[in-house]
């Protein structure tokens, strides 16, 4: 280890060592500031609200006044004219429209809308939509500030504050000022689109003329197809004699897939995104920075030959032109195995100098005349990249090789330069999301080449792991679904009584049947310890397994209730050292015998539920419906092929080893008896704790289990199809509904049974959930 000293000789103390950080000072005094700065602004409008607002609001409305004001005299300086008058075509149209929407709410409007859009604290002088605000975002959305930084922030800095004592002022409502703000934008883009605007963007002769300005006089120069990120190219000849391929970035054509990187940027970590939201700025000094790290590296890359700024609003790089073919435009016969290998090696040695590409699709390697790899389309890449993003590059280049030249050489020629440790380490990031767009478009149509990569890596690599060892994706699509689901279940539920105080619900509870019903709650998480545990050959420790239910129960709360549960537990079995097959398969019986107690639950209780109601005319309607809906679920199975082939390909494997694995435990009794017991209790102690809830608002009268428990089977299990977190919103809308009409109690206290049953089934269980979750995690138990 070399050793290294201090200015002043002495020796430099442990990188490792605790210090004072200025950064940390600096956070706390910043902080303390705001405390007191909050704090002091909210007595001040508490004791004289006109002294603190009235100021405020006058200097906001001078700027606003102001600055629309300058950036269109400079507008009319630069002969923008046309630009001004749509400007102001625009505000009168945000203004006519503001005002007649205000009309109309204070007049015919329906109720709702009125209560939405008006505040009942005002004395009638509410407005629905703020005038100026809408007339002001018009016109500056039109007009626009060019390089003034300085006026633009001003500007929205003052509609900001305009708005904000709006609605301290209790003059609108937040809805009423967001509308405001979306009607200035859409009116100023209706009217652009209606007018047209006018094209700023730098012409061919002037990309020509910046060329000449950097000492690269034009001989000829030729349009070619723009790039996939909507940069402009030409092809360009020198006096010079060399040939430069040129990039036009303009700020308007950055929309370009600006919504596929919004998604992206939602879905996937950071490490994971190709390219994330950045400015012109940004995106031409990376590219800049690339070029200039990887041709210093010794990687051959065209030379960055200039970068010129076009104005305002446009970037100019130019880099040598490099003629050659991309590995798409190779005839099969050429895709080489020493081909191959030099692809690979190429990227090792990019890696080796800790840079990304990011982009290793078909497009990204360019073979000369004389057979010589060129590395291309440094777009977004990045240099100090993590050991990660070297991977998902890899990644890459698996998958664009599958394709062209089947999975068996694209693996055998990665496994000749990588390793075989290495390529096992790859496996579980093998996903099309991690891709580039256009090579994630090619697996589209290659469906079977990520299986088929997988199949080869797991040929010498066995033990590697399949299952995500790193968490790339924030949301998933069904994930970002189900949120949305809950959020709308979430409003429709809150809406149920929205109008009333919350302990109104509970007015009147029975404690000791509360109590009951959260004893119910926490019986669930042994029973399902017992239910997991039961089925499973090797021995667990019992509290990592009753911890790893209060885990599920937190997951339900971003993920649908059928869902997150059964992902844990598979995730825990496999941390604790069951192999992921037997893992599966462990799982499956489980969820077998969860099903099986299910059915013959409804079946019984539905029965006595029908007698003490006087039919003695089994099976119940019930339990006949619980059979057609099996019956005809399944008969979808089979008749629709999307859905059979989902079954067979996905439902099929899961439970392809319940059979084996159910006649193992028949030589293990004790333990087939534990699980069967924990099938039966964990339906049985839920009820319980519905019909707890209920007699906690009803004590003296006779509600019967085998009713309630019905309903709670019935209920629990439509709703935890349905997806949203934990089945949010469905669930207590089937458990009010099927408690009203089975036992005949009010459809208000059966509400509030159902909302004290789900407080103490589903939303205080989230910390202690949270809990064990991060402690298991920190244990490797998770």
């Amino acid at each position: 280890m070399v050793s290294g000293t201090n200015d002043d000789g002495g020796t430099e103390q442990q990188l490792h060592a605790f210090t004072r950080q200025s950064a940390d000072r600096a956070r706390l005094i910043a902080g303390l500031a705001g405390i007191v700065l909050l704090v002091g602004l909210a007595v001040l409008e508490r004791a004289a609200p006109d002294i603190l607002i009235g100021p405020v609001v006058f200097a906001a409305g001078v700027v606003m006044a102001v600055a629309p004001a300058v950036a269109a005299v400079e507008r009319l300086l630069k002969r923008g004219g046309r630009l001004v008058a749509d400007g102001i075509l625009a505000a009168l149209v945000a203004y006519l429209t503001a005002f007649a929407i205000d009309l109309y709410v204070h007049g015919p409007a329906p109720e709702a809308l009125r209560l939405a859009l008006t505040t009942s604290e005002s004395d009638g002088s509410s407005t629905p939509i703020h005038l100026y605000i809408a007339t002001v975002v018009a016109f500056v959305s039109i007009v626009g500030f060019g390089d003034r930084l300085i006026v633009r922030n001003a500007t929205w800095f003052s509609l900001a504050i305009t708005a904000a004592a709006a609605l301290v002022e209790h003059r609108t409502t937040l809805v009423g000022v967001l509308v405001s703000f979306a009607l200035g934008r859409t009116v100023a883009y209706g009217i652009r689109w209606a007018r047209g605007a006018a094209d700023t963007r730098p012409t061919g002769e002037a990309v020509m003329t910046a060329l000449a300005g950097a000492d690269l006089a034009v001989a000829d120069w030729t349009r070619t197809p723009d790039g996939t990120d909507g940069a402009r190219r030409y092809a360009v000849d020198t006096e010079a004699g060399t040939r430069l391929a040129v990039t036009v970035l303009d700020r308007d054509r950055l929309a370009v897939g600006l919504a596929y990187r919004l998604y992206q940027r939602l879905r996937l970590r950071r490490p994971a995104q190709s390219q994330g939201l950045a400015s012109l700025q940004h995106i031409v000094e990376q590219r800049t920075l690339l070029a200039l790290a990887v041709r210093d590296s010794g990687i051959r890359t065209p030379k960055l030959a200039a970068v010129r700024k076009l104005g305002s609003d446009a970037v100019m790089i130019a880099y040598q032109q490099i003629e050659g073919r991309t590995l798409d435009q190779l005839e099969p016969e050429e895709l080489t195995d020493p081909l191959l290998d030099r692809i690979w090696r190429l990227t090792a040695e990019l890696h080796r100098h800790q840079i990304s590409h990011r982009r290793l699709s078909t497009g990204a390697f360019l073979v000369d005349d004389a057979g010589v790899v060129w590395l291309m389309r440094l777009e977004a890449g990045e240099v100090a990249a993590s050991e990660l993003q070297q991977r998902l590059d890899d990644v890459e280049l698996l998958a664009t090789l599958g394709v062209l030249v089947g999975p068996e050489r694209a693996v055998s020629s990665a496994r000749a330069v990588l390793g075989d440790v290495a390529m096992g380490a790859l496996l579980p990031l093998l996903r099309p999301a991690v891709v580039s767009a256009e090579t994630r478009a090619q697996l589209r149509r290659h469906k079977s080449v990520v299986g088929g990569v997988a199949e080869e890596i797991l040929a010498f690599q066995p033990e590697a792991p399949q299952s995500p060892t790193v968490v790339l994706e924030r949301l998933r699509p069904r994930t970002i679904l189900s949120g949305l689901g809950g959020v709308i279940a979430a409003y429709f539920l809150i809406s149920q009584f929205s109008g009333q105080p919350l302990g109104s619900l509970f007015k009147g509870m029975s404690w000791p049947w509360a109590a009951l019903a959260l004893g119910g709650s926490a019986l669930t998480y042994v029973a399902a310890s017992m239910g997991l545990g039961g089925f499973v050959p090797q021995r667990l420790n019992k509290l990592h397994l009753l911890l790893a239910q209060f885990a599920a129960s937190f997951v339900t709360l971003v993920t649908p209730a059928a869902v997150g549960g059964v992902a844990l537990n598979t995730r825990f079995l496999q941390k604790a050292g069951v192999s992921s097959g037997l893992a599966v398969t462990s799982m499956a019986a489980s969820q077998v015998a969860n099903f099986g107690a299910f059915l013959l639950l409804v079946m019984l209780l539905g029965s006595i539920s029908g007698s003490s109601q006087g039919s003695y005319l089994p099976p119940s309607s019930v339990i006949v419906t619980v059979l057609l809906a099996v019956g005809v679920l399944g008969l979808v199975a089979t008749a629709v092929p999307p859905v059979r082939k989902f079954v067979v390909t996905r439902v099929k494997p899961f439970f392809s080893g319940v059979g084996p694995r159910m006649l193992e435990l028949v030589s293990d009794p004790r333990k087939l008896l534990v699980g069967l017991a924990g099938s039966f209790m964990l339906p049985l102690v839920g009820s319980l704790a519905l019909w707890a809830s209920v007699r906690a608002f009803v004590p003296d009268q006779p509600i019967s289990f085998a009713t309630v428990a019905v309903v709670f089977l019935i209920g629990k299990t439509a709703g935890s199809v349905v997806p949203t977190p934990g089945g949010l919103g469905a669930v207590e809308a089937l458990l009010s509904g099927g408690l009203t009409t089975a036992t005949g109690i009010g459809a208000s206290t059966a509400f509030s049974a159902v909302i004290l049953f789900r407080l103490f089934t589903f939303w205080l269980p989230i910390v202690p959930g949270w809990l064990a979750t991060t402690w298991l995690q920190k244990r490797g138990a998770l």
